[in-house]
């Protein structure tokens, strides 16, 4: 039978227990599949042609929209300027439906707040989350942005909007390392 020394057992341990701590900060691998979340963006230019019926106006805008899968949120930035320098901006909205198109008048879906009431400026901001059927509409193109003036109430400018994917985001990372 083989003897060991003191000196040589305190080595095995040692050993033994440097490998047990080095190994036990290891993470398992997540086995859930990772959840990727895909982002949309669109340059949506607004103006009096877009509006139904069309409206004879110099004014014009630009929004840039960006959709997250994962918060079902729109954020925004727009810029517009009214045809007039006399007309004050009297109201913004996000409008669509099912059957929303360029082509046709939609109900408000969203109100966009705190624009200021000159004749053009700068807004940005973020919608409350949308729900499934808003999501569809929305990635369907069948919404748009109309922004309505003093001079004609029933929108000035208009831009329908148009998705496009932009790129994919996770969600958990479903792996782990050493």
């Amino acid at each position: 039978m083989k003897t060991y020394s003191v000196k040589s057992l305190s080595a095995i341990l040692t050993m033994a227990s440097i490998l047990f701590f080095l190994f036990s900060g290891c993470k398992k691998k997540n086995n859930r599949p990772e959840i990727t979340y895909k982002t949309y963006t669109a340059t949506v230019q607004l103006n009096g042609a877009n509006e139904v019926p069309v409206v004879t106006t110099t004014g014009t805008g630009t929004a840039n929209i960006t959709y997250s899968e994962q918060s079902k949120m729109i954020t925004y930035t727009i810029i517009w300027q009214l045809g007039s320098a006399a007309a004050t901006t009297t109201g913004m909205h996000f409008h669509g439906a099912e059957n929303g198109s360029n082509t046709v008048s939609s109900p408000i879906v969203i109100e966009i707040t705190g624009f200021t009431p000159a004749s053009s400026g700068t807004l940005s901001g973020t919608t409350r989350a949308l729900n499934d059927a808003e999501v569809n509409q929305l990635l369907s193109g069948k919404w748009y942005i109309n922004i309505h003036s003093s001079n004609f109430t029933s929108g000035e400018i208009r831009g329908n909007i148009v998705l496009v994917a932009s790129s994919t985001g996770g969600g958990n990372n479903g792996g782990g390392g050493y």
